[in-house]
């Protein structure tokens, strides 16, 4: 029993390595460059369709996630874009994109503080952004109300 027990733990363990190392190689540039296109032209329901796609191959992806947020967002669906949003800052937590744009919906909804951790978590990661100064000024704001 014990042997079993502590195969089943080295499994999970190599598993979650492989998994790991595998994510890191992905150049998710690349494997959302069609649905980034097709955001660009206007075509916002196939989009969404190629990222969920890409979601559910990918689902620790905070690229992916992040990018069907943004379709969704663009189709007006501001609840679920919002949900992808945060579940980006879940999966992958060094992905700065996902907290930006938690941090603007969650902005809009007038959840002030949540607006405001993520901005904060976001220049973070992300600390040489050119709009460093405006998101500064988006948190004071959001800390302000």
């Amino acid at each position: 029993m014990r042997s079993s027990i502590g195969s089943l733990l080295l499994t999970g363990f190599l598993l979650t390595s492989l998994a790991s190392v595998w994510a890191k190689e992905v150049n998710f540039d690349e494997v959302l460059k069609n649905g980034n296109y097709m955001l660009q032209i206007g075509e916002s329901e196939k989009a969404a369709a190629f990222f969920a796609a890409k979601v559910k191959k990918y689902p620790g992806s905070g690229a992916c996630h992040t990018a069907l947020g943004r379709a969704l967002k663009r189709l007006g669906k501001l609840d679920q874009a919002k949900e992808e949003f945060k579940q980006a800052t879940e999966v992958e937590p060094t992905f700065p994109d996902g907290f930006y744009e938690y941090g603007v919906l969650s902005e809009s909804d007038k959840q002030w503080t949540q607006a405001a951790q993520a901005f904060e978590k976001y220049l973070e990661l992300k600390p040489e952004n050119a709009q460093r100064r405006t998101i500064e000024d988006r948190i004071q704001y959001c800390k302000g109300q």
